[in-house]
C-alpha cells in the first residue's frame, strides 16, 4: 500500500460499510474504524442491519475517504468477506481503538467486532488518489 493510502487508514476513524440486504439490495452504514496491516476493524450490535446482513451474507464494501483535499479527492475501497470476531482478536482489536483514540467508548464495551482483510491491491481499477483492494472470496 502507498504512503497516502495507509494515511487514509491511519487519519480516519469513520468509514462507511456496504452489505447486502436478505431482498438483494444494498445497505449502507457509517462504522468507526480501526486497523492494522492485514484488516480493518469495526464494532456494532449484532442487532443491527449490517451486523445481520454480514451473518447471512458476509460479502462487504468499505469506504475511506480523506478530508484533506489539497490534492484531490483520495480514497480506499476495501472488498471482501468479513468476519465476526472471537474473543481474543476482539481484545487485540480494542487496542487498536484504545492506541488511536485514547479509550474504549461506552458504546463499544459491549459492541462484537469484526473484521476485513485489506486483501490485495487492484493496480488495473486503482487510479491517482483511489486504491481498490480486494480480498479472494469475492
Amino acid at each position: 500500500m502507498t504512503e497516502e493510502g495507509r494515511a487514509i487508514l491511519n487519519e480516519n476513524i469513520l468509514g462507511t460499510i456496504a452489505t447486502v440486504n436478505e431482498d438483494g439490495s444494498p445497505w449502507s452504514s457509517p462504522v468507526h474504524i480501526f486497523s492494522d496491516e492485514e484488516a480493518v476493524y469495526w464494532f456494532s450490535y449484532e442487532d443491527k442491519v449490517h451486523s445481520i446482513n454480514i451473518e447471512r451474507d458476509p460479502r462487504v464494501s468499505l469506504t475511506l475517504f480523506s478530508p484533506d483535499e489539497s490534492r484531490g479527492p483520495k480514497g480506499i475501497y476495501i472488498n471482501g468477506t468479513a468476519t465476526k470476531l472471537d474473543d481474543e482478536s476482539t481484545t487485540s482489536a480494542k487496542q487498536l481503538m484504545v492506541a488511536k483514540i485514547g479509550k474504549i467508548p461506552t458504546y463499544f464495551e459491549r459492541a462484537t467486532g469484526y473484521m476485513l482483510p485489506i486483501g490485495q491491491l487492484n493496480s488495473s481499477k486503482s487510479t491517482g488518489n483511489c486504491w481498490y483492494f480486494y480480498t479472494k472470496n469475492v
